[in-house]
């Protein structure tokens, strides 16, 4: 298990062997670019759990973004580790969550829900030391990892029963609309007629899929994009509450909610 809770000055770049087997990542803020064995990249910029199947020999590539707060926790668990533990790497690897890469890897994700949330916290701020805090993280990876696969292959199941695939599709498609336009964002009836669906299709699936509604995704987007902006350095509250598309007080009380400090406090 590996935890991490920093804020860059610089990007960092790490070249190294893909873990074989299975890692549970759950990501409570990150940013940045990953690539494997040469290929195109895929970008990792929203809190979320990632799952990452993998066999046989990999060449990862990962770029971590500055003036971000990296805040994650990963478990690796191998293929013979997993097997113990009742973990089909298969059927996991084939479940619908969404697929952020699926070449020589796999890997998947899924929003944050509030227990991974919690746990992911606990195990952040575990105060025990020495061979203590080695037994509670390695209990806590396991809890972690639990959950984690237990809402994929439960959502699987459930997304088949209730989505059909071209239902995903529009979901996908939804999403990718409403972050495109999250400065100004688009009415659910505008949405809902340009990715061919009605208003309580796109609602009920939308929750079902993302876990949140099309409101709270676009307020957490832009509540993001605020902190990648104060965290430069190079803007004011003012402006920054402006370009995302809120008044002042209310863009303070929103930010203080999100990440639990002003954000007078992170631009000092």
């Amino acid at each position: 298990m590996s935890v991490g809770s920093v804020v860059l000055d610089d990007a960092l770049e790490v070249t190294a062997p893909v873990f074989e087997g299975l890692q549970v990542i759950v990501s409570l803020s990150s940013r940045l670019r990953s690539r494997v064995n040469g290929r195109a990249p895929f970008d990792i910029a929203e809190p979320g759990v990632y799952l990452v199947v993998a066999a046989g020999q990999h060449e990862g590539y990962d770029r971590l973004e500055p003036h971000t707060l990296q805040q994650f926790v990963r478990i690796g668990i191998e293929p013979q580790s997993a097997m113990r533990n009742g973990f089909d790497l298969h059927k996991i690897a084939n479940s619908g969550c969404g697929r952020l890469y699926s070449h020589d890897i796999v890997v998947l994700h899924r929003p944050l829900t509030p227990t991974l949330k919690a746990i992911a916290t606990q195990t952040l701020i575990c105060p025990l030391k020495g061979t203590m805090r080695d037994v509670y993280l390695a209990g806590k990876g396991l809890e972690l990892a639990a959950v984690a696969i237990e809402g994929v292959l439960n959502e699987n199941e459930a997304l088949r029963r209730r989505l059909t695939g071209a239902d995903m599709e529009r979901l996908w498609h939804a999403r990718e609309l409403a972050t495109r336009h999250y400065q100004q964002p688009l009415t659910l009836h505008e949405l809902a007629q340009q990715v061919g669906t009605n208003i309580n299709k796109l609602n009920f699936g939308f929750q079902q899929l993302f876990g949140m509604s099309i409101f709270q995704y676009i307020q957490d987007h832009r509540l993001r994009e605020a902190y990648q902006m104060l965290s430069t350095g190079a803007y004011s509250v003012s402006e920054v509450a402006s370009f995302v598309g809120y008044a002042i007080p209310y863009f303070s009380v929103l930010f203080r909610k999100r990440f639990g400090f002003s954000p007078r406090q992170l631009k000092r």
